[in-house]
């Protein structure tokens, strides 16, 4: 069966994936979102407030994620493969986990200045969620694939521009080691925000390979 005549044969209430996955990928974006734009004003006294707004976002993803668990266990025939489907609600929830894991550290820690390897990589955040936010829409119907997979490699892209800035900043790190403390600190946040876009890049990947199973 064609993926166009299963999406006719589907009911309503199996296409919700579409939506839920839609929803989690829109409240990735939103964390990214928030976290850039509270990280670049370099306050911490703004931190515990960014703390508490983003764990409101990891509550509301994780709501979405188990939703999407519970209706996998309740339906039959899903319009993408189940494995599939819990490949990228996972993937989307890691990436406001990964945030909010950030944010908990910069209070934790007591962080009262940031690296400008965070606010480079926290703008490489936003562009990638933004893209798979697209991605995770173009599910609905696969049509334009030559986008899906432009849009793809963009986040492929960007995954190793975030790479080197991540490995650059550990050797600056690393370049004075008087501090272990402060080493042991800013090498658990950078590990924490560098895996934001590698969560982001695996949303894309499956996206791809959802597609190409499709074609």
């Amino acid at each position: 069966m064609s993926l166009n005549a299963l999406m006719r044969w589907l009911k309503p209430r199996e296409m919700v994936f579409f939506d839920l996955l839609e929803s989690a990928a829109a409240n990735a974006y939103q964390a990214s979102q928030l976290f850039d734009l509270e990280i670049r004003t370099g306050d911490p006294v703004r931190f515990a407030e960014l703390r508490r707004q983003m764990k409101d976002l990891e509550h509301i993803g994780d709501d979405l994620t188990r939703e999407i668990m519970d209706r996998l266990n309740q339906t039959f025939v899903t319009p993408i493969e189940r494995e599939d489907i819990m490949a990228l609600a996972h993937a989307l929830d890691d990436v406001v986990d990964s945030l909010h894991a950030v944010c908990e550290r910069l209070i934790l820690y007591r962080i009262t200045h940031i690296m400008p390897a965070v606010t480079e990589i926290s703008s490489i955040i936003v562009e990638g969620s933004g893209e798979i936010l697209h991605l995770i829409r173009s599910l609905r119907n696969m049509s334009n694939q030559k986008e899906i997979r432009d849009r793809i490699r963009r986040v492929h892209t960007l995954e190793n521009k975030a790479d080197s800035i991540y490995h650059a900043a550990l050797a600056q790190v690393f370049e004075d080691p008087k501090d272990a403390i402060e080493i042991i600190k800013w090498k658990e946040l950078l590990n924490r925000i560098e895996e934001a876009t590698d969560r982001i890049e695996l949303v894309a990947k499956v996206v791809g390979s959802t597609v190409m199973k499709n074609a």
